[in-house]
């Protein structure tokens, strides 16, 4: 069904919004450059010690980690991308490109469609890779709750992007270390990122391919 030229110029402008945005703020983000040199995974120190019987044991793991104020930098960069009401939130970007290429196109960007689902909903950052490690019984969850990396950091990212409650505030006095919150925010915000450049360079790759044009 195609839709009203109403409607397509207000999801291109909204595109274009996007792109600009990206364009202005991604290169700069401090979450890239943690990441490994060739690709797109946040780089991590392993220290390897002897055991002395021919075996060998980590020692020593370290994570990537930002200063307190060049995270809430990155995480008042990231907002456009998961505050549901910005132009940029990502899956209505995602919406209105597929909207704008047509359902034959749509389909075959399935894999896209669900990474950038598994990222962000409902405004929240929601792609866990890790557990804090602790059963919690009074962190908002429900008894028997692991706090996961991606509530723990949307936590933190509410308190810094939008405003803290006392909820959340009492989640985040159950992780037992700042870095462990640290750590958690860079990684969400890394997959969060990674889906916007994987929505970029397809919207680019379908206006090279004239499958999309934003200049109407």
């Amino acid at each position: 069904m195609a839709i009203s030229e109403s409607a397509a110029a207000i999801h291109r402008a909204r595109i274009r919004t996007f792109l600009e945005r990206v364009a202005d703020r991604f290169p700069d983000n401090p979450i890239i450059a943690l990441r490994e040199k060739y690709g797109r995974t946040l780089g991590l120190v392993i220290t390897w010690e002897s055991q002395g019987d021919g075996t060998f044991a980590v020692s020593d793991l370290e994570t990537p980690d930002l200063e307190r104020r060049i995270l809430e930098s990155a995480i008042v960069d990231c907002r456009a991308l998961f505050a549901q009401k910005d132009t940029c939130y990502l899956p209505s970007v995602l919406k209105a490109y597929k909207s704008l290429v047509g359902p034959e196109r749509a389909r075959k960007l399935t894999d896209l469609s669900q990474l950038v689902n598994a990222v962000v909903r409902d405004g929240r950052l929601t792609s866990p890779v890790m557990y804090s490690g602790r059963l919690e019984e009074d962190n908002g969850l429900g008894p028997g709750r692991l706090l996961g990396d991606d509530q723990i950091a949307m936590d933190y990212i509410y308190g810094v992007a939008f405003h803290d409650d006392p909820e959340r505030a009492q989640r985040l006095a159950n992780v037992s270390d700042t870095a462990t919150v640290r750590f958690a925010v860079i990684v969400q915000l890394n997959q969060l990122i990674y889906a916007a450049e994987c929505l970029r360079d397809q919207i680019h790759h379908d206006v090279k391919a004239r499958y999309l044009r934003l200049d109407e």
